[in-house]
């Protein structure tokens, strides 16, 4: 009996051991197939271009930014009421969002219907 004891004693620490690495081996597959595989909308349309561009300060909500921009044109822009979008006042994070765009040859959307 003492014989199977130090034979099972260690087999079973081994056997823990890889079933506790398999167990985090199986956590970190997901993460990394996500972020390789980037962002896909709901449409299955891939939008990882679209994602890397955003500004981080547009990821953040901020009400006193979301203020601050309201008095830029907001209303107009959303009512679409001037002839041209280059009329709008915009912020210095929209514009380096657009430019990313651009980059990335992705054409924003109010570039295409001007």
């Amino acid at each position: 009996m003492q014989i199977f004891k130090q034979v099972c004693q260690p087999l079973s620490r081994w056997l823990m051991a890889a079933v506790l690495g398999v167990l985090v081996w199986f956590q970190a597959a997901p993460a990394q197939a996500a972020s390789s595989d980037g962002f896909v909308d709901p449409n299955g349309k891939d939008v990882t271009a679209i994602a890397k561009c955003l500004p981080q300060q547009l990821t953040e909500g901020d009400l006193q930014r979301a203020l601050g921009e309201f008095g830029n044109d907001y209303l107009e822009r959303v009512f679409d009421l001037k002839d041209n979008y280059s009329e709008y006042e915009i912020s210095q994070a929209e514009e380096e969002f657009q430019s990313c765009l651009e980059r990335q040859g992705i054409t924003p959307v109010v570039k295409q219907n001007s």
